[in-house]
């Protein structure tokens, strides 16, 4: 039989509860100071604030000030960035002007020395075709490609090379002097009114003989006189010659007239450079000399000398052409004109 459990004993009167009111009153006294300086603390992040704010909106102010002047010197900026801008579009345009006047102005100095170029050119073809004068013309071509050297210009080195070309194959070519040539016809021409005719050859003197006395002596003077006369009327001339005009002795001024114009055509052959013509000329007139003239004169001798050194001269230069420099002067005024 179990023995009965006896009740637990009642709890009285603890004896921490006045230690757990003590700290609950020092734990709301703790609250309330760090309340209280929270609030202390709050206050001055509230005045802080304040002050940054302020100090904020002054800085605010200030650089909306500042703002507001960068934007006047923004504008002032632009301003003379605009001005800037159209100075230097003048500019431009000022040396897009300038560049376009030297552009004219170094192609017409270019057109200038092609005009002074062609010039010499036409005057090398005349001296060639017209007196076949090659040294004078070798003389221009050699100055025309010293002025172009000179240049140093692109845009004339085929021009150049064409002159310096005809200069190498004219000087290959034998020189025709039709200027010297045309000298000597002239003096030839100015010395034929002074040329004898032959029906004006002075009679050959007559041998003087001593003086004789009688009838016999009178008589025979007197034969030879006649016969003398006698030969002073009678001439045999040969006129069967088809070049030689068929004109009387006495009619000095025709014979002397056609043997000029005969060395006038002579003179025109040489400037034609038509050596034919030319050596028939002077042939001709080398026969109305021989025919009509009076070959013991000494001015007559002369003149048919020199009529025939100059039959034996060459009045004609084959090859003789600068068609080659004139081709590539046009295409260097293309070039400068382009």
């Amino acid at each position: 039989m179990n023995s009965p459990v006896p009740d637990p004993a009642k709890p009285g009167r603890s004896p921490w509860l006045p230690l757990a009111l003590a700290l609950a009153v020092l734990a709301l006294i703790a609250a309330g100071a760090v309340a209280w300086l929270l609030h202390v603390r709050m206050q001055e992040l509230e005045l802080q604030l304040a002050k940054r704010i302020g100090e904020f909106d002054s800085a605010s102010r200030q650089a909306q000030a500042v703002a507001r002047q960068a934007g006047t010197t923004l504008d002032s900026v632009l301003a003379r960035l605009d001005a800037l801008e159209a100075q230097s579009l003048t500019a431009q345009n000022q040396q897009l002007a300038l560049s376009a006047m030297y552009q004219e102005l170094a192609r017409s100095q270019d057109e200038r020395v092609l005009a002074d170029i062609e010039q010499t050119l036409s005057l090398v073809q005349e001296h060639l075709q017209l007196a076949g004068n090659v040294r004078a013309a070798l003389i221009a071509l050699e100055s025309a490609e010293q002025r172009l050297s000179r240049q140093g210009k692109p845009q004339f080195a085929a021009l150049r090379q064409a002159i310096a070309r005809d200069v190498e194959r004219l000087r290959l070519l034998p020189n025709a002097d039709v200027i010297g040539l045309n000298a000597r016809l002239d003096a030839l021409i100015q010395n034929i009114d002074l040329l004898k005719l032959e029906s004006e050859s002075e009679p050959a003197a007559k041998p003087a003989k001593p003086a004789k006395t009688g009838a016999v002596d009178t008589a025979s003077r007197f034969g030879r006189e006649m016969w003398e006369e006698f030969k002073q009327l009678v001439r045999i001339r040969r006129l069967d010659h088809p070049d030689l005009p068929l004109l009387a002795p006495e009619q000095i001024y025709f014979v002397k007239q056609n043997l000029k114009l005969r060395l006038l055509s002579a003179r025109l052959a040489a400037l034609q450079g038509d050596q034919a013509t030319w050596k028939s000329d002077l042939t001709a007139a080398q026969a109305w000399v021989t025919q009509y003239f009076n070959r013991n004169d000494p001015l007559v001798r002369g003149t048919l000398d020199s009529l025939k050194h100059l039959a034996a001269a060459s009045v004609s230069v084959e090859g003789a052409d600068i068609s080659g420099s004139l081709k590539a002067l046009n295409e260097a005024r293309k070039v400068v004109r382009s």
